[in-house]
């Protein structure tokens, strides 16, 4: 959410297309770092985070959801534009 007084969107910001190519390689790299994870390659230390099987399953689901609302967006605006078809 935008603090007070700013807009959400500014002028210049990412196109939907940017978006979506940028959400898919962050998507990439979180899988990839959770299956180090989950095969021991990869350890995770943290005295405030919780970084349990269960938060990593959360993380998970997020990815989904996250990628449920591209796709959305991506029927809604094939061509990642801001246009209807």
């Amino acid at each position: 959410m935008a603090p007070t007084g700013e807009p959400a969107y500014l002028p210049g910001m990412e196109t939907q297309a940017e978006i979506v190519t940028r959400w898919r390689y962050l998507r990439q790299l979180l899988i990839e770092q959770l299956a180090k994870f989950e095969s021991g390659e990869l350890k995770i230390h943290s005295g405030a985070e919780n970084v349990s099987e269960g938060a990593m399953e959360r993380l998970k689901r997020e990815i989904e959801d996250f990628d449920g609302l591209i796709a959305v967006t991506e029927r809604r605006d094939p061509h990642g534009d801001g246009q209807t078809p």
